[in-house]
């Protein structure tokens, strides 16, 4: 664990701090189970010093900020949260950035309508990149309907009406855009990403 901070006059944080908000934190800890050991102390050591820091006010400030920050295992999610957004977008991981912005769909505008747009985006983009593969093994079921590049029909019942085979530079068109989508979609998620971790940073500053 990290070591306990000292204030300046030599008094250290857990000096400090009474046993219902040594507890508090104590759960807190715990809440944090999922992420790293080491990311664990920093966020903890982050908390435990901004409260010891209300203590020096008095046990009641400190406990008046307790109760402002909420239960500690909704005020852990909020950590876990900020630290796995901060490793997606640092990383660029689209599947992390994914998972995150479907957890937050329910309670944030943002992430649920961005990440509806991503998820179309970016499986749009996947079909699309695949029909070259699509065009090679299974050329007999790609159709065109009335000469449109993006009516596009998989079928295995037989040629539609108004329908056209798929050729090898519609495929290969096709590939191209949804390439592109693809790229928007990635772009777009580590923007979202960004909002996202700028709003989770200032719900976890414990200090305004």
């Amino acid at each position: 664990m990290a070591p306990a901070s000292s204030s300046p006059d030599g008094w250290k944080d857990s000096d400090l701090l009474s046993l219902p908000v040594e507890q508090y934190l104590h759960e807190f800890r715990g809440g944090l189970l999922s992420l790293p050991e080491s990311e664990r102390d920093v966020i903890v050591a982050e908390v435990r010093a901004q409260v010891a820091a209300q203590a020096r006010l008095g046990e009641g400030a400190a406990l008046a900020l307790l109760e402002r920050l909420g239960k500690p295992d909704r005020l852990a999610a909020r950590f876990t949260i900020r630290h796995e957004l901060s490793v997606g977008v640092q990383q660029s991981n689209p599947f992390g950035l994914v998972w995150v912005l479907l957890r937050l769909a329910a309670g944030s505008l943002v992430a649920f309508v961005g990440g509806f747009v991503v998820i179309v985006l970016g499986l749009t983009g996947l079909l699309l990149a695949a029909m070259p593969v699509l065009r090679l093994f299974v050329p007999q079921d790609l159709f065109r309907v009335d000469d449109n590049l993006f009516a596009i029909t998989v079928t295995t019942e037989g040629v539609p009406k108004n329908a056209s085979p798929l050729s090898w530079g519609d495929a290969i068109i096709c590939c191209c855009v949804g390439i592109v989508l693809v790229v928007l979609a990635m772009l777009l998620l580590r923007g979202l990403g960004q909002i996202l971790l700028r709003d989770m940073r200032r719900k976890t500053q414990v200090l305004d």
